[in-house]
C-alpha cells in the first residue's frame, strides 16, 4: 500500500513539473514573438487579455491551437481577427508542441495566482 502510495506521489510530482515546464515555454514564446504588445495579463486591450483567452477557451485548447495555426476562427472579438492575422505569421513556424504549449499558458492563466 505504501509502495502504491509513494508511486502515485512521484507520479503527481512529475506531472506538476511538466506542467510548469510547459508553462515556461508558452511563456516564453508568447513574451518572444510580441503577444504582449496586444495582449495584457488581466485587461483587454486590442487583443483580449491572457485571462479572457483562458476563460473563454477553457477545455477547447484544440480550438485555440487551430486558431494559433491561422487555420480556425477565433472566439473572442472576431471582428478584429483581420488585425490578428498578420501577427499569427510571427508564430507560422511552430512545432506542434509549442503551439500547445502556448495554447496551455493562455488557457491556464485564469487558474494561476501570479496574475
Amino acid at each position: 500500500m505504501i509502495k502504491k502510495v509513494l508511486i502515485f506521489v512521484f507520479l503527481m510530482a512529475g506531472l506538476s513539473l511538466l506542467e510548469a515546464v510547459d508553462n515556461s515555454k508558452g511563456a516564453t514564446i508568447f513574451n518572444e514573438r510580441g503577444c504582449v504588445m496586444c495582449h495584457a495579463n488581466d485587461v483587454d486591450m486590442i487583443g483580449p487579455s491572457i485571462r479572457t483567452i483562458g476563460i473563454r477557451y477553457s477545455g477547447n485548447e484544440n480550438a485555440l491551437v487551430s486558431y494559433l495555426k491561422g487555420q480556425g476562427q477565433p472566439i473572442i472579438y472576431p471582428e478584429r481577427d483581420a488585425m490578428m492575422r498578420p501577427q499569427l505569421m510571427k508564430i507560422g513556424n511552430l512545432y506542434e508542441e509549442e503551439y500547445r504549449s502556448l495554447a496551455r499558458y493562455m488557457i491556464q492563466a485564469f487558474m494561476r495566482v501570479d496574475f
